[in-house]
């Protein structure tokens, strides 16, 4: 596939590409995507000792060159094609990234059918023809979590978990488990301090022992896990009943518009009001058919959610093959809380995909 054939597509379908700079601030990515991201990053630091990184994806980055050229919530499109730079178990660390991001629209089915079938088109033309698709919703999967009633810090370890449905195995056993033990008297003082002052304690108390993190947690990650177990320890055990829920949530992989109906009856069986945000789903099912998308192939899966955590509404992965735990060629999805999250005053509904070149067919030729 080669550059110039990306950079046409994205300038005829109204994206214009636009470079961010390689070099970001850290921080900005381990306070948006979580502390778990920080091993997977390439880093350094500038003269006056602020920590660095590689840019790791461009959706932030554009986002922020999107709100420094203007108000937040005014309508635009981007594309790019560039660098990127993620340690990767098993591929490299550096890889090209084209991408689009549609900021602003409010007719955001339209935006999120025309997303997805410019993916398509992307993918399409670097030789994956006829792609599996797999489609998650991270607004069904939270809406379930918090209508459960898994504590605030549970339901953020669960959403973070989201894209692998082993992931998200793991997180709901770990949030599920009776805590204690030998950590009761640490979680005791955690419970009632406010979260700085937990952070702050735990990463003293490691100081002290002289503990060093290990398998690439920092003390910052070690401190929100202890914060996460304290606020377990003081609240009720959730029902067998709600953990069975999503449980049969986690497992569901059916064709898309079988799952509407399924996700009706799990909800009903849990005595939770899900039907617009599910009639949502089934909305936006009508927008991909009306861009001659083929809906009938796609499969809806309870785990798949965006990868990264500023998604919060429905998501997508395209591969050239049915199995799920390879790493998809394309990935994007809606994520409306992002802006507000980098400073802007409110909500500003957004949508974009990400297409990983080297797992292409055609691969990032010149």
């Amino acid at each position: 596939m080669s550059r110039r054939r990306i950079i046409e597509l994205l300038e005829t379908s109204g994206y214009m590409p636009v470079e961010p700079p390689i070099l970001q601030p850290a921080d900005v990515f381990l306070d948006l995507v979580g502390e778990d991201i920080r091993t997977r990053l390439f880093t350094t630091e500038d003269q006056a000792g602020t920590e660095l990184c590689l840019r790791p994806e461009l959706t932030i980055p554009i986002c922020r060159h999107h709100m420094a050229g203007g108000n937040a919530a005014r309508a635009a499109n981007y594309g790019y094609l560039g660098p990127a730079f993620r340690f990767r178990p098993g591929e490299t660390g550096e890889f090209l990234q084209a991408g689009i991001e549609s900021i602003g629209r409010d007719d955001t089915l339209a935006a999120d059918a025309e997303v997805m079938a410019l993916s398509a088109s992307l993918a399409s033309a670097g030789g994956l023809a006829d792609p599996s698709i797999t489609l998650g919703d991270s607004a069904i999967f939270t809406a379930f979590v918090d209508g459960l009633g898994f504590a605030p810090r549970a339901a953020r370890r669960l959403r973070r978990a989201l894209g692998a449905r082993a992931r998200v195995e793991a997180a709901l056993k770990e949030v599920s488990q009776p805590v204690g033990g030998d950590d009761q008297g640490i979680l005791t003082a955690l419970s009632t301090a406010d979260p700085d002052e937990a952070r702050a304690l735990v990463e003293d108390l490691m100081a002290l022992a002289r503990i060093e993190p290990v398998g690439g947690r920092t003390s910052a990650e070690i401190a929100e896990r202890f914060i996460e177990k304290s606020a377990r320890a003081g609240a009720a055990p959730l029902p067998d009943a709600a953990l069975t829920c999503l449980e049969a949530l986690i497992h569901l992989e059916v064709p898309a518009r079988e799952a509407p109906g399924l996700l009706k009856r799990l909800a009903g069986v849990a005595s939770l009001p899900l039907d617009p945000i599910i009639d949502q789903f089934v909305a936006r099912l009508d927008a991909f058919e009306e861009r001659n998308l083929p809906v009938s192939d796609m499969t809806f899966c309870g785990w798949s959610g965006g990868r990264l955590d500023y998604y919060t509404g429905f998501t997508f992965e395209m591969r050239g093959n049915q199995d799920r735990t390879t790493p998809p060629a394309v990935s994007g999805g809606r994520f409306d809380g992002l802006m507000e999250r980098l400073g802007a005053d409110g909500t500003v509904p957004a949508v974009g995909a990400a297409l990983w070149l080297d797992r292409l067919p055609a691969g990032g030729e010149a």
